[in-house]
């Protein structure tokens, strides 16, 4: 069976399968002997050995597309960079270096402006002019309020996402 990570704690495994399902699951020991660690985004193949407690074994990774060192990331297709109007304000440098980081990976990046309630100085519309004159998407969102999260959401859909900035970030 073929699935993806999508999380990983002290060595311990969620996979998503083709089928949305969820499992739990240890790389091989033919792994860590070769020095083939398993990363998030990593393609791999498991073999399913309790299906009912979604018990699975990494048996084989797939070769990578992307590879990020820090924070160990596989296959990732959009960087979504978010930043904040204010508490912390927002960090353009900062940004442009994930940006130029984007651009050397060779994947897409989206940016997020947060805490749009709070941006009494109107930064929003300069930020966004700036970046979409260079080719970037800048979505303004509330978060606690939901607001924006639907466009995001549309731009998330058939990518591998990675998330990075000073806020709302987990």
């Amino acid at each position: 069976m073929q699935g993806i990570i999508i999380e990983n704690i002290s060595n311990l495994y969620k996979v998503q399968s083709e089928t949305n399902q969820i499992y739990e699951a240890t790389a091989r020991g033919k792994l860590k002997k070769e020095e083939i660690i398993p990363v998030v985004g990593d393609k791999v193949e498991i073999e399913v050995f309790d299906k009912q407690n979604n018990k699975a074994v990494i048996e084989k990774i797939k070769d990578r597309d992307v590879y990020v060192k820090r924070p160990k990331l596989a296959n990732i297709t959009q960087l979504v960079l978010v930043l904040s109007s204010k508490n912390p304000k927002p960090d353009l440098l900062m940004l442009d270096k994930q940006l130029a980081f984007a651009e050397f990976l060779g994947i897409k990046a989206i940016i997020i402006y947060n805490k749009i309630d709070l941006d009494k100085d109107k930064q929003f519309y300069k930020i966004k002019t700036t970046y979409e004159n260079i080719g970037y998407k800048v979505i303004k969102t509330q978060a606690n309020e939901k607001e924006g999260i639907e466009e995001l959401k549309k731009y998330l859909k058939n990518n591998i996402n990675a998330f990075s900035g000073n806020s709302g970030v987990r």
